[in-house]
Parts: structure tokens; sequence; C-alpha cells
């Protein structure tokens, strides 16, 4: 999992127990700045959980235990009274830069070359999203498309369930969601399961309902509250990964993917006045 502390936590109580909701719930209540400076046995108390329930939600954050909690909180809260001194231009882009940042430290180049393989050889590429994770799979097919792989990308749920349900083990399936949750997508997933279709995953929470269903899955960054959805920082560490993923078929493809691009772009030459 990645993201600041109270991405991390927004983000697990998609798949949260009742206990842990009631941790994230209680948490609200407490201020951050106090968090900080408490033992985990004093914040237990106020959360009315036992230490070591305490403990297990942190490992579940992904966090080496308590202190290790504590530390990431107090240096968000020093950056964020940074980011206050600071113009609000700067600090848009600071949240865009970040959020590739952040993105950037976990991917993969070897899963990054596995999947461009799988888009190389398919007989069929479809890359779906829905709401603002539609964005990024738009943007992967118009680059595709240059180096002539044709990709097959509707943010319409019908059509996409449609297309779905026609994918065999030949092709492969890209689908993007932030919360990993959301109902159309995991659909897909389900659908491109029973076909015996590739899955390859993009979200936010590696522990999410989409996640399972990945061969390949890519983890992004989260830079906005529950309230915030549809923030143009998912969309930006989307972008990166799809980026990252051309990058590798414009590898395994050499000179073609250059002969290929030429081609292109004589086609549209006479578009521009």
């Amino acid at each position: 999992m990645i993201g600041k502390v109270f991405d991390r936590i927004e983000s697990l109580k998609m798949v949260a127990t009742k206990t842990e909701k009631k941790i994230i719930e209680r948490l609200k209540t407490v201020k951050k700045e106090d968090i900080i400076y408490m033992s985990i046995g004093e914040l237990a108390l106020q959360l009315g959980v036992a230490e070591a329930t305490l403990l297990r939600f942190c490992r579940k954050l992904e966090y080496r235990g308590f202190q290790d909690f504590k530390l990431s909180l107090s240096q968000e809260l020093g950056a964020v009274k940074k980011e206050e001194r600071e113009s609000k231009a700067n600090r848009v882009a600071g949240i865009m830069v970040d959020a590739i940042m952040e993105t950037s430290r976990q991917i993969n180049e070897k899963t990054c070359k596995a999947v461009a393989e799988l888009i190389v050889r398919a007989g069929r590429v479809c890359v779906f999203g829905v709401g603002s994770s539609a964005i990024a799979p738009s943007m992967l097919k118009n680059r595709l498309v240059r180096a002539g792989i044709h990709v097959e990308n509707t943010s319409d749920a019908h059509m996409q369930t449609i297309i779905a349900s026609n994918l065999g083990k030949d092709d492969v399936i890209i689908l993007v969601s932030v919360s990993g949750a959301t109902k159309d997508i995991l659909t897909l997933a389900e659908t491109a399961k029973r076909n015996g279709t590739p899955i390859v995953v993009i979200t936010n929470y590696d522990k999410s309902p989409l996640a399972k269903y990945g061969e390949y899955v890519f983890l992004t960054c989260r830079k906005e509250s529950a309230h915030e959805g549809g923030g143009l920082a998912s969309v930006v560490a989307q972008s990166y990964i799809m980026d990252m993923l051309c990058s590798s078929v414009f590898g395994l493809l050499g000179e073609e993917s250059e002969t290929r691009a030429l081609k292109e772009a004589m086609a549209v030459s006479d578009k521009a006045i």
C-alpha cells in the first residue's frame, strides 16, 4: 500500500473488518497533532480497542508498527505546515509531482515488460475505467494506436461488458479503478476471469477486491480524501503508469515502433493548418 497515512486509512475502508472500521471512524475524532505525542496505550484507550488490535491495524496499513505509523504522520504534518506557506500554484504542482514520485517507487519495470509483451502479442487489447478513472485508459489507447496497436476503449459500462464477454485467452484486459471496488469494473474482472483472459489491474489498494483478479497489479498513489473523489492527482498517477507501459511496448517493437509512428504522423500531417 502506498500513499500518506490518512489516504491509506481511507483506502482500507473498502476491505476493513468491523473492528477496523470502528478504529477508522474514531480516528477522525482525534486531532492528528495529538496522535504523534500519544503512546499506543493512550491512543488504544481513546479508540476503545486493545493495544494489540491497534498494532495489527498499523501493520495492515503496511507500517512496521505504531512508532513507524506516528513517524510517518509526524513527517506529513510537518510537510503540510510547509505547504501552507507556499502559493496555491506550488501546492497543486507539489501534489501532482508527489503522486508521480510515490507511484514510481512502487512500479516494477519487469512487470511493465511482461504486460507490454501481452499487449504486443494480444489479439485484442482492452483498457477500461469509469468516472475519472476512464481518462488515463483513453490516453493509453491514443498512444498505442500511434504504434499500430488496436486498443478498444469506451467509458460506457454496457459496451464494456459486451466487449469483455467476447474476450478470450489470447486477449488482454486492463482495468483501472482508484478504489478497486467499483461494481462495473469488478463485473468486467469476473467476466474476463471466466473467459481466461489475462487481467492487468491499476488501483490504489493492493488488497482491494479488484486487485485479487489481477495477474499483474500496478499500484497508484491516491492523493485525495474520500470527499474529493475524482481528483486529477489520481489521474496523473494512472497516466504515469500508462506512459511506462507505452514505453515498454515501444521498447519491444524497437525500430518498428518508429516506422509505425512515422506512418501515423504522415497520415495526419495534413490535418494541421
